[in-house]
């Protein structure tokens, strides 16, 4: 998407924005991360264990806050360096993403660090925006285009990944007061920890 040749800002920001959404749909690495920190979102702890369900005002505030913060990492690191200020090698990025996915299964399974998902789904954001940004970064468009560029692509990944927590959390919410959500936490974490 070249807004230099031709192109009007209008087709360029769509053109970025469904961009944006597509590498969300196509990203199965970055959405298995989100749903996976977002598994013992809706319940306490207790005695060092994931407990029984919070209650629906408390679990919507905690699936909110981790959204919102994984929301604020990416965006950072993707506006950092989609604009050439860090770049980093792309290998170790998708490393991390993987050791990302992996530390946040765990994490669904066994408490390694309550009520501090919002700081974990913040930092693991930043290295999720890393490879965000490198969607955009082999576009070498100008500073104005750029900027533009990492908007629309940033609003395009945030209404995608807002479309599937809408989806997910009235089902997290249902079955985490069923008896049968510690199997399906732990099972959906298994298999995203494989």
């Amino acid at each position: 998407i070249n807004l230099e040749k031709g192109g009007n800002w209008w087709t360029g920001f769509k053109g970025m924005f469904f961009l944006g959404m597509e590498h969300i749909r196509e990203g199965t690495d970055h959405l298995l991360f989100l749903l996976v920190l977002l598994l013992p979102a809706p319940l306490v702890i207790n005695r060092k264990q994931w407990g029984n369900f919070g209650g629906t005002k408390y679990s919507i505030m905690r699936l909110l806050k981790i959204v919102t913060a994984f929301t604020i990492g990416h965006s950072v690191t993707l506006l950092i360096g989609a604009s050439g200020w860090v770049n980093l090698p792309v290998k170790p990025v998708e490393i991390l993403i993987a050791v990302s996915i992996l530390i946040s299964a765990i994490h669904a399974i066994y408490p390694i660090f309550p009520n501090k998902e919002v700081y974990v789904a913040a930092g693991f954001g930043l290295v999720h925006g890393l490879a965000f940004a490198t969607v955009l970064s082999v576009l070498d468009l100008d500073a104005g285009v750029m900027a533009l560029s990492i908007l629309s692509f940033n609003i395009g990944i945030e209404i995608m990944q807002l479309f599937v927590v809408i989806l997910i959390i009235p089902w997290l919410i249902l079955l985490s007061q069923t008896p049968v959500y510690k199997w399906v936490r732990v099972v959906w974490a298994l298999l995203a920890g494989i």
